[in-house]
């Protein structure tokens, strides 16, 4: 069993420091499990690269940006590297700080480039299924048996400010992240007044929640989805599968939506004008169950293929748009690397 440590500051910044306090509780909790960390502002990808080879196409091949991008950079390529790590650890804990309401972008451009549809543990699910009743759509298609593989996760997100205002993505944004292999979240928090780097360690009780975090990652590791447990903050309002409050109005019926995974339900007023929030159980919209990832896969695929039928009537246009000159800022890395690249 292993636990992957993602920090996504600064070097020898607060997240690193928050990130190695859970992953030595977990270990003294539990030694069995070996621990690593990763440093994402420090992974290099390539500009516009390809999909890495064997990764799965959500799309069935309908969608050719999933299959675009440059053979060749002279930018040293992490992907690889980072992709097996990911795949390979059993538990991942996230550690971020919280730039404009949001942990810093370079860890969703990382995941873009490997997770998301190249990883969804749904669409995998898919493709066993169609080979074990012949279908011959999924036949040559082959996707990596640890996408179907138990898998927790927890999340730390802090700040400098001292208001929640300032906190409104950080937890949702990090979700979207883990969704698609089907990890478990079961724990998750905010840590508030964090600024300097080292500050959190004047926050004794921050450095103790990190703690509890990794004790709380160790003791569901191998669990199967539906039985690990969330161990996290929830009030009576939290989305039963993100355990989040961020919720949308739907319409005039007192629909409500989780805005971080797309569950529903209803908004319930009651007589003493209290309000109360009344959750569909499994909801087949929220992209955390698997039957919510599955109803996703089969619709792009779907739509894939009606969406095909329909480009030959637009390649004159497309192409017409592409052709048509507009100005370009130059950058200075285009020409250094030009010159690397030739």
């Amino acid at each position: 069993m292993h636990i992957l440590g993602l920090a996504n500051g600064s070097l020898q910044g607060n997240s690193e420091i928050l990130l190695k306090a859970a992953l030595n509780a977990a270990q003294k909790e539990d030694p069995s499990p070996t621990v690593s960390w990763i440093h994402v502002p420090s992974v290099s990808i390539p500009r516009n690269p390809k999909p890495l080879e064997g990764q799965l196409d959500i799309s069935l091949g309908t969608v050719d940006s999933m299959k675009a991008g440059n053979d060749h950079d002279s930018v040293p390529d992490d992907r690889e590297a980072v992709l097996t790590a990911i795949l390979d650890a059993d538990a991942i804990i996230i550690s971020t700080p919280t730039y404009s309401h949001q942990p810093p972008g370079v860890i969703k451009a990382l995941f873009d480039r490997i997770g998301g549809p190249y990883v969804d543990a749904s669409f995998a699910e898919l493709v066993r299924q169609g080979q074990a009743a012949e279908d011959p759509n999924f036949a040559n298609m082959k996707f990596d048996p640890r996408l179907q593989k138990p898998r927790v996760a927890g999340f730390m997100a802090i700040g400098g400010s001292r208001t929640p205002d300032q906190f409104t993505m950080a937890l949702p944004s990090l979700h979207v992240l883990v969704y698609p292999i089907h990890a478990k979240v079961v724990d998750q928090f905010i840590g508030q007044g964090v600024a300097a780097r080292g500050s959190v360690l004047l926050q004794p009780e921050l450095m103790e929640r990190a703690r509890q975090l990794g004790r709380h990652i160790v003791s569901q590791m191998g669990k199967h989805f539906d039985d690990a447990q969330y161990l996290g903050p929830r009030d009576e309002s939290s989305c039963p599968n993100c355990h989040l409050s961020k919720i949308e109005l739907l319409g005039k019926d007192k629909s409500i939506g989780c805005i971080t995974c797309g569950a529903r339900g209803k908004l319930v007023i009651l007589p003493n004008q209290e309000i109360r929030f009344d959750w569909e159980d499994n909801s087949i919209w929220s992209c955390i169950t698997m039957e919510g990832k599955l109803k996703h896969s089969k619709e792009i695929g779907a739509w894939g293929m009606e969406e095909q039928q329909k480009l030959k009537s637009i390649e004159k246009e497309k192409q017409s748009w592409l052709d048509l000159h507009a100005p370009k800022v130059p950058l200075p890395s285009e020409s250094i690397w030009s010159k690397l690249d030739s």
